[in-house]
C-alpha cells in the first residue's frame, strides 16, 4: 500500500482555513512536528497580514523546553507565533490579573487546613505574584508549577471575560503532545476557551494517545468539538519495526511512507534477572550480530536507576532525592551545585582537554583570574592538571574548596547565601532539607558528576524509555524487567492481562514508544522471566526464528 503523504495535513490545511478545531492521531516516526510546522507555517502564509494587522497571534503549546527551542528555530523565530510551555502559556494569560489572582489565592489558602497562612490578605497586598520553579511561599508572593494549573482553571472558570481576550489575542491556538496534557487543562481549554469562542479560535491539538507515558496525561481525548484526523505513515521504522508496531498497536495500521530499511527484530528471555544477563546480551550484539554500541546503538531502561547504576552515579542520585524535584533539576543542570559544576567548571575542563586555550584563557579571566605573563600560563598549567586529577580521584567537597582557594572560579553569590542559610542557629524544615542535602553531597566522590555529565551530554548509549520520546537511533535494545518497578508489568501486556488496566495501558504505551525509536534493528531483553501466555503472543508478534533464551546465545 503506498501512503498519501500530505493527505493529513491537508486536512488539517481544510481545518484551519473553514475554523474547525481538530485533534491530529500521528502515530510514530509519522512526522508530526512537521505536520505542526507546515501548519504554522499556512497559518503564516495565508492569514499572516490579519494577524499582524490585527496584533494578534499564534500560540503554539509545548510539553518540553527542548521542544518549544525547535519549533522556534523551525519558523525562524517568527514573532507572529508565540511559542511557550504550557505552564508559561497559562501563567502569561493569568500573569496581569493580579487582583483576581490573589483573590483566588487567598480563597484557597481559607480552605487550605494543612499548610494555611495566617494573616495572608495583609502580606500578600504588599508583593507581586510571580511563577516560581521551587517551592510556593503565598505570603512572598511566590506560587509553583502546580499552582500554576490549578489558578489558571479557577480563573478560567471565574472569570469568563479571561477566555474572550484570549481568544481575540491568539485566533489560533495549538497543542504539542497533547496527550501529555494535564485533563483539568485540556478541560480549560475545550469546555471554557473554545466553548464560548466557537467563532473565534481554532483549537489544534497534535499528537499521539499511545505515547502518553507521562502520570499526568490525559492521554486519549474524546470530544464532538474536534474534527480527527488521523496520520499513518512512518518515515522513520523499518519495515519489520512497522509490521511489529501494528501488532502491539492494531487500531493504527502504519505504512512505511520513507526510506524505511527492511530491519530486524529479535526478543530475549531469561529466567532470573542477574546482571550478567545484560552483559552478555551488550557483548552478543556487538560480537556476533556487528552492533556499533557507542555510536549507532541506544539502550533503553526503565529507571534513571538502572542506568545510575551502570554509570556509576547511584550516590548523587540518592542525595539529589532529599529535594524537591532533586534529579530533576540535576539533569536539567538547574539546581545550585550541579549548575556550578556540570555547566561552569566541566565546561572549563572540557575547553582545556580539548586545547581550546583562546575560549579557556577568556574564560578564567571573566572569572577573574588574569594571567599577564609566563609564570602565569605555568601555573595554570599545573593548577589544571591537578584539577582535573583531583576530579577522578577527590570528593565533591575536596574539588570544590580546590577551585576557590586556587582562584579558578568565583563562587557564585547564591552558594555563599545558601551555605549562610543551613549554618545558622535555628533552621526552617526546608533550611534542613537543604543540610542534609548538602552534608549527603560533599562526601560523594567527584566522579559521579563526571558521569552524570556524560550521561546528560549523550556520550554513552544509555537512556531511559521516556527520555526519548521523539527521538530515533538506528539499532535499539530495550531492557525490560517487572522485578524492576511495579508501575509497570510487560509480562501482563504479552499476556493480555487486563486485570489492572491503567497499569496495562501505561506499558503498551511504553512498550511502543521504546520500539517505535528504530530506524533498523530491534531487540527487546527482557531481564524476567515471561510466562507460556506471555510468550505465546512474544513468539506470534517477532516471528518463532527471532525468540531466543539467553543460555543460547
Amino acid at each position: 500500500m503506498v501512503a498519501k503523504v500530505n493527505e493529513s495535513l491537508e486536512e488539517v490545511r481544510a481545518c484551519l482555513d473553514s475554523k474547525t478545531s481538530f485533534i491530529l492521531e500521528a502515530g510514530a516516526g509519522s512526522g508530526k512536528t512537521w505536520t505542526l510546522i507546515e501548519s504554522l507555517k499556512h497559518i503564516l502564509e495565508k492569514h499572516g497580514g490579519i494577524l499582524e494587522k490585527g496584533n494578534k497571534q499564534v500560540a503554539c503549546i509545548t510539553y518540553t523546553n527542548v521542544a518549544k527551542d525547535e519549533i522556534i528555530e523551525r519558523i525562524d523565530n517568527n514573532p507572529l507565533v508565540l511559542v511557550l510551555t504550557i505552564h508559561e502559556f497559562l501563567w502569561y494569560v493569568i500573569k496581569n490579573y493580579q487582583n483576581e489572582l490573589k483573590a483566588e489565592i487567598l480563597k484557597y489558602n481559607k480552605e487550605d487546613k494543612k499548610k494555611h497562612v495566617e494573616d495572608l490578605e495583609t502580606k500578600i497586598q504588599r508583593v507581586s505574584i510571580e511563577y516560581s520553579q521551587y517551592g510556593r511561599k503565598f505570603e512572598k508572593g511566590r506560587i509553583t508549577h502546580e499552582d500554576v494549573l490549578e489558578f489558571s482553571s479557577l480563573m478560567f472558570t471565574q472569570y469568563p471575560k479571561i477566555s474572550k481576550i484570549v481568544a481575540n489575542k491568539f485566533p489560533f491556538i495549538f497543542i504539542d503532545e497533547y496527550q501529555d496534557t494535564e485533563k483539568r487543562t485540556v478541560d480549560l481549554l475545550l469546555d471554557y476557551l473554545l466553548a464560548s469562542n466557537l467563532d473565534k479560535i481554532t483549537l489544534g491539538f497534535f499528537g499521539d494517545y499511545m505515547q502518553k507515558i507521562y502520570n499526568q496525561g490525559i492521554g486519549k481525548i474524546e470530544s464532538d468539538k474536534l474534527k480527527a484526523v488521523t496520520k499513518k505513515e512512518n518515515f522513520r521504522c523499518s519495515k519489520k519495526v512497522i509490521e511489529l508496531l501494528s501488532k502491539i498497536r492494531p487500531q493504527l495500521i502504519q505504512i512505511p511512507a520513507g526510506k524505511n530499511l527492511d530491519g530486524e527484530i529479535s526478543f530475549i528471555h531469561c529466567k532470573n534477572n542477574d546482571k550478567e544477563n545484560f552483559h552478555k546480551t551488550v557483548a552478543y550484539l556487538k560480537d556476533k550480530k556487528g552492533w556499533d554500541i557507542e555510536n549507532k546503538t541506544k539502550i533503553l531502561f526503565l529507571t534513571h536507576k538502572g542506568i545510575a547504576n551502570k554509570l556509576g552515579y547511584e550516590n548523587l542520585f540518592a542525595a539529589y532525592d532529599k529535594l524537591v524535584f532533586g534529579r530533576d533539576r540535576l539533569l536539567n543542570r538547574e539546581e545550585l551545585f550541579s549548575s556550578f559544576f556540570l555547566l561552569k567548571l566541566e565546561n572549563l575542563v572540557k575547553l582545556y582537554q580539548q586545547k581550546n586555550y583562546r575560549d579557556f584563557i577568556t574564560q578564567l579571566g571573566i572569572e577573574g583570574f588574569k594571567i599577564q605573563k609566563h609564570e602565569d600560563k605555568k601555573r595554570v598549567q599545573e593548577l589544571i592538571g591537578q584539577l582535573i586529577d583531583l576530579r577522578v580521584k577527590g570528593s565533591v567537597k575536596d574539588v570544590m574548596e580546590f577551585v576557590f582557594a586556587n582562584n579558578l572560579l568565583v563562587k557564585p553569590i547564591r552558594m555563599d547565601e545558601f551555605l549562610i542559610s543551613i549554618n545558622k542557629p535555628e533552621l526552617e524544615e526546608n533550611e534542613k532539607t537543604n543540610k542534609d542535602f548538602y552534608n549527603a553531597l560533599m562526601s560523594i566522590k567527584y566522579q559521579e558528576y563526571i558521569s552524570v555529565n556524560e550521561y546528560i551530554e549523550d556520550y554513552t548509549p544509555y537512556s531511559t524509555k521516556h527520555g526519548v520520546k521523539g527521538a530515533e537511533f538506528d539499532n535499539v535494545l530495550v531492557v525490560i524487567d517487572d522485578g524492576a518497578w511495579n508501575m509497570y508489568k510487560f509480562n501482563d501486556v504479552f499476556a493480555n492481562n487486563v486485570k489492572n488496566m491503567d497499569r496495562h495501558n501505561r506499558t503498551l504505551n511504553l512498550l511502543y514508544v521504546c520500539c517505535s525509536r528504530a530506524k533498523d534493528k530491534l531487540v527487546l531483553l527482557s531481564l524476567s522471566e515471561m510466562d507460556a501466555a506471555a510468550m505465546a503472543t512474544i513468539n506470534a508478534w517477532f516471528g518463532n526464528g527471532n525468540v531466543y533464551n539467553i543460555e543460547t546465545l
